[in-house]
């Protein structure tokens, strides 16, 4: 299999598990030693290491403030590359205020061997602050 096929495979498997409700399926496009990367102050800010903390615990806290069944993401673009995907998106969700968040986000995916190992995200910080307020 060409690589810019294995590296768009695992893309549509990441943007897939993010709407299963099993953490498993998400878990599974990460390898165990993966790493993310997310700017800003927020609560889940920083460099989160391994595939058990960024779904267990990075995914949770982002989520933790949002309204269940309200968050959605809607892919804008999509560049691939040899070993990785520069992605945007958007990304939606009710707050459990009442307020609508929205924002759009830019993350470099590096893909090795079918599974996500690093991503080094980018999106409007102060914006996210709005999330947890």
């Amino acid at each position: 299999m060409h690589e810019n096929n294995q590296v768009h495979d695992v893309m549509q498997r990441y943007f897939g598990a993010l709407g299963s409700p099993d953490p498993a399926d998400l878990k599974n496009v990460f390898s165990e030693d993966a790493v993310w990367h997310a700017p800003g102050r927020l609560p889940n800010s920083g460099i989160w290491r391994g595939s058990e903390a960024i779904v267990s615990e990075f995914f949770p806290i982002a989520t933790r403030r949002m309204k269940p069944g309200s968050f959605a993401t809607h892919l804008l673009s999509m560049t691939i590359g040899a070993d990785n995907a520069v992605v945007e998106w958007e990304a939606s969700a009710e707050n459990l205020a009442g307020s609508v968040y929205q924002n759009r986000y830019m993350a470099n995916f590096i893909i090795r061997n079918k599974q996500i190992v690093e991503v080094r995200e980018y999106f409007d910080t102060q914006r996210g602050e709005t999330l947890f307020a």
